[in-house]
């Protein structure tokens, strides 16, 4: 896909859209996954007339069953409310790992932290010990992320849940401000941004909107076999060190990622245990537990992948194993940015009205449904976004990009600019910068 500008006329919408060089694209407000009322439904929950509701499913390459799910609001600056009183709606995951939560407040419009966690009953397939010990207990101490990265009032579907996107979230919650002076926070682009960085980290092309093929024989849905590779060999790498809960792994992941952003071993031990926490990034660490151990012809636990015998050289799963094989580091991973605008080249507004400049569809760039923005109008990113007004007392810009029209306003037609770039500094976002100037015509 080109740096190109694309302006659509017949649209009453603006669409900031930061994409990566496969093309994919963000499950914000994508058409593919936005459905209307009444729409069908996930195990056997109907879907109210009235209702809206967050839908995915909890995997770690088996499904995570009777999980309780909660739907968290995330502020302005990108940190998250975790008062229970205001959480935006709760669930239960099926069997199958898949989980449907309705919203309770309905009018709510921003990121959404979907946050899974255990407790009594709650169980999830792990692919390593898939004979041995199939279902590890989830504990009320164990937990997994992934985010909604806006919601704009529409039914979502794909918000899986996996260890991966847990670490996308740790890792958006670590920065410090050293880096370009960015304070870590779950907004739309800096969790688009880490979902990239961790995909790349362990030799995948996303995680997001993707869910690991059900290597566990747990009856799980998701096709992603690569995903489940990367999984079953972290599972290993558990087994190997001596791990006998994989939920306290995954918990380990976690909080590695959100203590300096890597996965660099950097907590000593992997919680609730004595066992100390690995450098992921070690040259042959996982690309052998998954190759030379879970992969091995006599591994009996195996229930899911081929063995390594049946691995063909520049297959990709072949070509998996060798990125896994390399000492990595998730700091190298730099992304370039194509920008998107959607957006018409002038608004005829009514004073008082607020014009909201954010999504209200988004269409299909390539053939993904994955497309992961580098930055938002709102809360922490890596690229800056610089609103402008002509007149700031008749025209006005508020979070988010709302375009404001004051009530006592005098009529004509007024500039409203958008200049969007890298934050100057940092080192993870690259691409040019652009400017926009959109006409507000004020009836």
């Amino acid at each position: 896909m080109g740096s190109s500008t694309r302006l659509l006329s017949g649209l009453l919408l603006c669409l900031i859209a930061l994409s990566a060089c496969t093309g994919e694209f963000d499950q914000r407000q994508d058409k593919a996954n936005t459905q209307g009322f009444g729409a069908g439904s996930v195990g056997t929950v109907a879907n109210p007339e009235t209702s809206r509701y967050i839908r995915g499913g909890v995997s770690m390459a088996g499904a995570v069953r009777d999980a309780n799910v909660i739907l968290r609001p995330i502020l302005a600056d990108g940190s998250v409310d975790l008062d229970d009183n205001h959480a935006l709606g709760n669930t239960v995951t099926f069997a199958n790992g898949i989980y449907q939560a309705f919203l309770t407040d309905k009018t709510y419009r921003g990121p959404i932290l979907v946050e899974v966690s255990g407790g009594t009953g709650v169980t999830g397939a792990n692919p390593a010990t898939a004979l041995s010990n199939r279902w590890h207990d989830m504990l009320a101490g164990h937990k997994l992320y992934s985010v909604v990265p806006f919601y704009q009032g529409y039914n979502i579907s794909d918000v899986d849940v996996t260890p991966l996107t847990s670490v996308a979230v740790a890792r958006s919650l670590s920065f410090d401000g050293s880096v370009a002076g960015v304070l870590g926070g779950v907004s739309t682009g800096m969790f688009g941004l880490c979902c990239q960085q961790v995909a790349e980290f362990f030799g995948l092309g996303g995680i997001r909107a993707l869910m690991p093929k059900d290597f566990a024989a747990s009856g799980s849905f998701g096709s992603a076999e690569l995903y489940a590779y990367v999984i079953a060999g972290l599972s290993q790498v558990a087994k190997d060190i001596g791990v006998t809960n994989v939920f306290d792994f995954w918990q380990g992941l976690y909080e590695d990622a959100l203590d300096d952003g890597e996965l660099n071993g950097s907590i000593s031990i992997v919680p609730n245990t004595p066992i100390s926490m690995p450098d992921l990034g070690t040259a042959a660490l996982l690309g052998d537990a998954l190759f030379n151990n879970y992969m091995d012809p006599n591994n009996l636990e195996r229930r899911g992948g081929v063995n390594n015998t049946q691995v063909a050289a520049g297959s990709l799963v072949d070509t998996l194993i060798t990125a896994l094989n390399t000492s990595r580091d998730i700091d190298t991973a730099v992304r370039a940015y194509d920008l998107v605008l959607l957006v018409p080249l002038s608004l005829n507004m009514v004073r008082g009205e607020i014009y909201a400049s954010r999504i209200e569809a988004l269409d299909q760039i390539g053939s993904s449904i994955s497309f992961h923005p580098y930055g938002d109008s709102g809360g922490p990113s890596f690229v800056e976004f610089a609103w402008s007004s002509s007149s700031p007392a008749n025209v006005s810009i508020q979070q988010y990009g709302r375009i404001t029209v004051d009530a006592a306003a005098t009529k004509g037609q007024y500039t409203v600019t958008l200049t969007v770039q890298p934050l100057a500094g940092q080192t993870y976002v690259t691409g040019p910068t652009k400017t926009f100037n959109i006409a507000v015509n004020v009836n």
